[in-house]
């Protein structure tokens, strides 16, 4: 079978999938709330609605639903930027860190799988072309 790219993410992502759903299950979350939680969990400084859809691809309006629903549930606080009010940052609350911490786990072993087999050197390769790929996908971006 001829390998295809476009085959293979998708399996990644379908097994990606199957890997957070106890952890949704688990916590009564949706796989956009997990998303959510784990992106504010993992990329501190990063902490707006907008780093979330520019960052992970969640359209505005999903990001909006999930955070409403989190803050509702107590697992998000809204904060205003002391210099500029205007600016919303969103922080972890409640049960969000231990949700995050298990989902976490989650994407450990998901990538411990996923990279089964690969010396450090392949390794360090994949990371090196998917860069250069990931360089490249942006420039189209910006065509």
């Amino acid at each position: 079978m001829e390998f295809s790219y476009f085959d293979s993410l998708q399996q990644a992502q379908k097994a990606y999938a199957r890997i957070l759903e106890p952890v949704c299950v688990h916590w009564n979350t949706t796989r956009n709330e997990l998303d959510i939680l784990l992106f504010l969990f993992n990329n501190p400084g990063l902490d707006r609605a907008a780093d979330i859809v520019n960052h992970r691809g969640i359209t505005k309006s999903h990001v909006s639903l999930s955070v409403a629903t989190l803050e509702a549930r107590g697992l998000l606080l809204r904060r205003a930027d002391p210099a500029d009010k205007r600016i919303i940052h969103l922080e972890l609350a409640g049960d969000a860190p231990a949700i995050a911490e298990m989902g976490q786990e989650a994407q450990k072993q998901f990538f411990d799988r996923l990279f089964s087999g690969l010396t450090p050197e392949e390794f360090s390769q994949w990371r090196g072309i998917m860069e250069k790929v990931t360089k490249n996908i942006t420039m189209l971006e910006n065509r």
